[in-house]
Formats: C-alpha cells, structure tokens, sequence
C-alpha cells in the first residue's frame, strides 16, 4: 500500500480494489465479513459505492494485526467432517424459505430474484437444471415444504388480511387451498397427514391429507412456529411455550394426541452461554437440526443435536454444521441433503441527515458501529446528546452510552449478573433502565432495573415486572411493554414499583410504543395475531387509554417515532417482505388537536434494511439526523451433504 494518502475519495469497487492490492470479490468480502469502510450513496443503485482513503489506511493498520491471530475453527463444536456444500442461488436477492423434496432433486425457495421493489416469488430449481418462477401474486410467500412423493409444494401466503396454506404443482399449476386462517403446512413423510399452526399460534392442527376439516392437538402450546415431522410419521416437531409466561423450546407433539415433550434443547443452549434462533427446523435421523448464536459463536450458524428416541432429551453435545461470518438461517432436510439460507450478518446503527424544513431525509448514510450481532433498543436523553442502545457485538448483551456529539462510548458498568439490554435512558440522563436476561429456566422472569447515572449504583425495581423499559415519561414514571399472549403498555413508578395500565386490547398485541417530546401523545403498533401491523397515536390525558381514542396514523406500517419537535410521526410501511423494512414514511402532525397530515416519503434503500422481525429496532430521530438499525440481509440457498451419524454416537 501506498504510504502517501491524499485526502480525496475512491468512486467505484475497482478503484477501491486497485488501491488494496486486490481483487474486486476480495475487497467486496472484507466490506461484508471485516467491516472494511466503504459507504454508499443514498437513493442510488446497489454498485454506487465509495470510500475514503484515510479510512482504508487505518482499517488496514488496524486488521493486520487481528486478521493474522484470529482463530481459523470455531470455538465451539465444529463439524465432525468437513460437508460438501454446493450454492444454489447466485444472484445477490432477498431469498427466504428454501425447502428440499424427499429425493433431493428439487429445491424451492422465494426470492425477489435481486430485483429490488419487486414482490418476492416461489421459484423451483431442479438441481443440476433450470430455474422456474411459479407464482405472480402480489403477496407474501412463506414456510415452503414438498409433498413425500416431490410432486407438490406446500406453501403459507397472506394476502393482506390473514394467512393461509396452499399446495400447488412442483412444476406449476393453479394453488389449492388447505387451510384457512393457518401457516407452516407440511405432509407428513408417510402422505396420510397434514399439520399445520392456527394463525395465532395455539396449538397444532392436523387434517387428513387432502386439507378438508382438522383436529386440534397440543392446546395448551402458545408462540408455536417452526413445525417439520419425525421420520415416523408419528410425531411433529415445534417451537413453543408451554403457557405465556414460559420460555420457549422445541417440542415433541404426538399426532396420536398424547401429552407433549419438551426436548430442553434451547434451555441446554442457554446454560451453555448460547441462544437458539427459531428460524425453521429440520429433523434427520435422530436429530435435530436448527439455527444458534451466542457467546461462543461467531455468528448464527445451522446445529446438530441429537435426540434421545424414547425420552426425547439431547443426547451428546451439538454440532456445529457452518461456520464463518454469515448467518444460517431456515434448515430443510431432504434425502441426504441440508438446504439452508446463507445471508449476510452485519447489522448496526447508521445515521441520515434531515431536512429542517421538509422532514425528509438528505444525503448518505453513515456508519455508526461495527460488528456482525443484533443492535436495538434506541433510547436518547431530552438534550439529543446521549444514546443509549444494545449490542452484542462484544460476544454478549451489553448496553452502550454514546456522545452523539463526540462519538465516545461507554459500556454500562458495574450492573448485575446476566445478559443485559432493553436500555431507556431518563430525559435528564440521571437514570438509566434497562432489564436483564437471566440463567435458563421454564419461566423467565423479568426484573428492572434503575442505575443512577451520576453515582454508578443500581437497583433493583422488582424481580419479575413483567416487562421490559421502552420510555421514562419523566425522571420517575416510566412505560414498560408487558408480555403476556397479547402484549400490552403499562406506566410504573420506578420509586414504588406500582403500575398502572395505559394500553391494552383483548384481541391485538400492541407494541412498539413511543411517546412524544412533550410526552402528550403515545404511538403505537397494533396487529392481531398472525397479522399485519398498523400504527396508531392516542392522547395521555386519559389512562387506560380506551381503543375509541386511538387515531389511525398508517396501515402495513409499523415502528413509528416522533421528530425531535413533534411534528412529525415517523413510521416504517411494510414492503414487499414483511420480515424486513427498506423505508421510512412521516406525517405531519399538531400537537395541540392530533390531526394528522398527509403521508410523505422520508427515507428509502434497496440495499441496507431494517430487521423489522427483531424487537427494539424502531429508528430515532435528532433535531438534525435518524438514527437506524440497518444490515444488509441478502442471501443465497446452499445445499449440504448430510451423512449419517456414526452408530452409537
């Protein structure tokens, strides 16, 4: 490298490449997996790229060092055997939902096919053949699954209003519907049966294999998604909570309507410092095979663990199956083949300029924070001079405090034991909430805690709130989203611990809840379950507040925030795939009366995304910029030899 740095800009990949020492596809890589600092210009195509080069210069000064002594396997559980892994998908798409038939010739998926702006469609690809689109619809595809015999796909589209589950031709044909007001469909291996989740995710359904009338197994099961069979038609496999206020694990559900098994899988996970990511489910053999991250993980990455045959508990420790800088996400198995999503894992805070007169945002984005881990819960002090947030990219939930004049960060000292997040800093930034995640166990408790800012010491609020921070009204009274089978927003007294209701329904979760700068209004996203989102304000002057005084703001819309002097709700629109958001929406809005005015564009990108399927990514905005939680969530399906397991292993 040159050692004279001129103080301008490179304008293309090639240009940035040349000036490394390297190829195209080798700089592309390190912007993708070591955070090499390259930036792109707002509202362009995908290629328009730049980057400075005092900044290449001290990235590679400060990677020489750690690129040479990072370790080159993971640290937990590699492969037994390095498995053969063949890439099907080649172009850089929003892809999702790859399943395999049962002979391992076909594979389908949905993906918008790196077309961006366009509905994302159900495509067949037979292996070593050609690729078919097989849907036109203008709706969201979801958990895609074969028939035993490979001659039908079966699929879950919602088509605005409600979900439901179809099958269809392999090679294309009209869609039958199976189910209504249901998701997740799959035949089970010996073709007599097919189970299904209700929309609401209560229990399991099960219907003879043509779809027509079902039975209801498992009722007490909540939260369930994630569904596949056990090779012996005799069982389903899910993720689920056994009552609202219990953790989550995956479930061994006999169709026969015996009681069902908790595997304690994700409770293992959770003593062993990891999480597991309920981002579909394979079974194959003995085992199962699904999606972790966690301290000693790089990364989420595919696991093998096996299961006991009779007691169905894990026996041995996990495989890991991948490993790298991407994330493995949405196992299927298929004959002796694994069919996964491969997708890039950078997700940080950026920032965008506003406009002090339209409320648009202006200009490029601009990296805030570096690493490949889950970032949230955005929290700003009233003076817009501290941000508080969480991160893992240290290897564990951690709260960062950030000088948004300065860049200087903090971590959260001195707090109690356990995975700390759900940061809310006070208006005065005295105070500082947040929650904690503590070791596994069937019931998660809730506590808050309160750090006095000025003195380092906490305390505790309660041991089980119920809830997790999301706002201080003022320097003693703070908003709180409780969890329960519809989550709903409360107000408690961080010196009492007392709390009172301020939002609830009796047949919609609400979250995401943000309050104004003048604390008069709170808005909000409603949805029932299984469904779309839609946001809402509503007046504080009166609480409970009762749902005859909820404003309607946007429908498809979601994770709504306030400019700093109130006048203008934010909100993200659902786009083409629900999972994830590529804009920001405003109104205009009167504190005085709540008229709202009308819907104007912020924000968009085709490229960085909001990860709108994890909680705590609403953005923020300042008298000057917003503040978001962006990555670039595009992948591709692989495939993955997957031998047997050795006997008595």
């Amino acid at each position: 490298m040159s050692s004279g740095l001129p103080d301008d800009r490179l304008d293309s990949w090639k240009e940035i490449a040349t000036y490394l020492g390297r190829g195209v596809r080798t700089v592309q890589r390190w912007e993708r997996e070591e955070g090499l600092p390259v930036h792109r210009l707002a509202h362009q195509k995908r290629g328009n790229v730049y980057a400075r080069r005092e900044e290449l210069a001290a990235w590679w000064e400060s990677r020489r060092r750690t690129l040479a002594t990072q370790p080159e396997t993971p640290e937990l559980g590699p492969p037994t055997r390095l498995p053969r892994l063949e890439r099907v998908t080649l172009t850089s798409a929003m892809t999702a939902w790859p399943a395999l038939s049962s002979d391992g010739r076909f594979i389908a998926y949905v993906s918008d096919s790196g077309i961006d702006g366009t509905t994302p469609q159900i495509w067949i690809h037979q292996i070593g053949g050609s690729t078919l689109c097989l849907t036109s619809r203008d709706c969201e595809y979801s958990h895609l699954s074969f028939s035993p015999d490979g001659t039908r796909i079966i699929f879950t589209a919602m088509d605005g209003t409600s979900q439901h589950v179809y099958e269809m031709p392999t090679l294309g044909g009209e869609p039958r519907l199976l189910q209504r007001d249901a998701k997740c469909g799959e035949v089970s291996p010996d073709g007599c049966w097919l189970a299904c989740v209700p929309r609401d995710g209560v229990a399991i359904r099960v219907a003879a294999r043509g779809g027509m009338g079902f039975r209801t197994i498992a009722a007490d099961l909540v939260d369930v998604s994630c569904i596949t069979w056990t090779a012996d038609s005799r069982s389903v496999i899910v993720h689920a909570r056994s009552a609202p206020s219990t953790e989550p694990d995956w479930w061994v559900v006999p169709v026969n309507g015996s009681s069902p098994v908790d595997t304690g899988v994700t409770r293992a996970f959770r003593d062993a410092g990891m999480f597991t990511v309920p981002a579909g489910v394979a079974w194959m053999d003995d085992s199962l095979v699904f999606s972790a991250a966690g301290v000693r993980s790089k990364g989420v990455h595919l696991y093998r663990q096996r299961i006991a045959s009779v007691t169905y508990q894990p026996v041995g420790a996990p495989e890991q199956m991948t490993s790298g800088s991407e994330s493995g996400w949405l196992p299927r198995a298929g004959g002796r083949r694994l069919a996964f999503l491969s997708s890039r894992a950078d997700m940080n805070l950026w920032a965008v300029s506003l406009d002090a007169g339209s409320g648009a945002a202006v200009g490029p984005l601009r990296r805030m924070t570096r690493g490949p881990a889950p970032t949230g819960y955005l929290s700003v002090t009233r003076d817009f001079r501290t941000l508080a947030y969480f991160s893992f990219r240290l290897g564990h939930g951690e709260i960062f405090l950030r000088d948004l004049q300065t860049g200087a960060e903090t971590v959260l000292p001195d707090a109690p034991e356990g995975e700390r997040g759900y940061p809310a800093i006070s208006p005065a930034g005295t105070q500082l909430a947040f929650g904690v995640r503590l070791p596994a166990g069937h019931q998660e408790a809730r506590p808050i805690f309160i750090a006095d800012r000025t003195t380092g010491a906490w305390r505790c609020l309660g041991d089980d709130c119920g809830g997790r921070p999301r706002q201080w009204l003022n320097e003693r009274f703070l908003m709180i989203e409780r969890f329960a089978r519809l989550n709903s927003i409360a107000i408690i007294d961080t010196e009492t611990g007392e709390q009172r209701e301020l939002l609830a329904s009796a047949e919609r979760s609400i979250t995401n809840p943000r309050l104004s700068p003048d604390v008069r209004w709170v808005a909000f996203d409603v949805a029932p379950s299984g469904a779309p989102s839609t946001v809402f304000v509503a007046p504080l002057e009166k609480q409970p507040i009762a749902e005859s005084d909820w404003v309607l703001a946007d429908r498809f819309a979601s994770h709504p925030f306030w400019s700093a002097a109130g006048t203008t709700l934010y909100y993200t629109p659902t786009g083409t795939i629900p999972m994830v958001r590529s804009a920001v929406h405003g109104r205009t809005f009167v504190p005085e009366t709540g008229e709202l005015g009308e819907v104007i564009p912020v924000y968009a990108s085709s490229e960085m995304l909001m990860p709108a399927y994890l909680p705590g990514t609403a953005p923020i905005a300042t008298p000057d910029q917003i503040i978001l939680v962006l990555g670039d969530f595009r992948g591709d399906v692989w495939l993955m030899d997957l031998p047997s397991r050795a006997s008595g292993v």
